[in-house]
This record gives structure tokens, C-alpha cells and sequence, in this order.
């Protein structure tokens, strides 16, 4: 337990450089926040991007979810081929260029990386 403490404690300042989380998609789609959602547990189907950098805030924030259950619920879905498995990219830049050429794909990055090749999902 003391080990959780501290560990949870030495993990939320990293938790504030990623606070403006969002999801995004290609501009020729029309997805809504539930759509996101619903994507994420596996529920309709999307391409989904991950951001590694940015996955704890993400499911926190947008999705409601702990990242560790969010991963368990998909690697799940994924194992009993229900569900795709992600598509994991390591920066904002990455994702945002995948989901740019790549209509049908959700993803999230920083807020201040949006630009006008993807639409931010309200």
C-alpha cells in the first residue's frame, strides 16, 4: 500500500502535462463524444490510434476509465476477435497524420497540437 502511495504521488505531476487531452478524427467524418466512447470499449467500429504519451489522460478524462481497466477491457475484445487491436503511435504529429490520411480512424493528442488536418470530437 505504501508503494502505491508513493508511486501515485510521484505520478501526478505527469499527469498535468497531458490535462488537455482530446480526441480527434479525420475532417470527413462525423463522430460525437459517445461515438469515442463507444469506440474505446469496443462497442462500434473505428480504427482507433493510440498516443502513447497520452493514454493516462485520455482515458481518464475522455473516456472515464482507468488505463488499466480501458487496456484490460481491450486487450479482451481484441483476444476473442471482437475488436481490433489499436494502433499504437508515439507522438501528437504521428497521430495526426495517420488520422489525417486515414478516414474512419479515432485517436487523441494534446490539445495545442490540433491543427486543421483533423477535427476535434465534441
Amino acid at each position: 500500500m505504501k508503494k502505491l502511495i508513493i508511486v501515485s504521488i510521484l505520478i501526478m505531476p505527469l499527469s498535468a502535462v497531458f490535462a488537455g487531452v482530446v480526441a480527434v478524427s479525420n475532417p470527413s467524418d462525423s463522430y460525437s463524444k459517445g461515438d469515442v466512447t463507444n469506440a474505446w470499449k469496443g462497442k462500434t467500429t473505428a480504427q482507433l490510434v493510440e498516443n502513447a504519451a497520452a493514454s493516462d489522460a485520455f482515458y481518464s478524462d475522455v473516456i472515464g476509465k482507468s488505463a488499466a481497466s480501458v487496456e484490460k477491457k481491450i486487450k479482451r475484445k481484441v483476444f476473442s476477435g471482437r475488436m481490433a487491436p489499436p494502433k499504437t503511435l508515439n507522438s501528437d504529429s504521428e497521430v495526426i497524420k495517420y488520422i489525417s490520411s486515414n478516414p474512419g480512424s479515432i485517436g487523441y493528442v494534446n490539445d495545442s497540437s490540433v491543427n486543421s488536418a483533423v477535427k476535434v470530437i465534441k
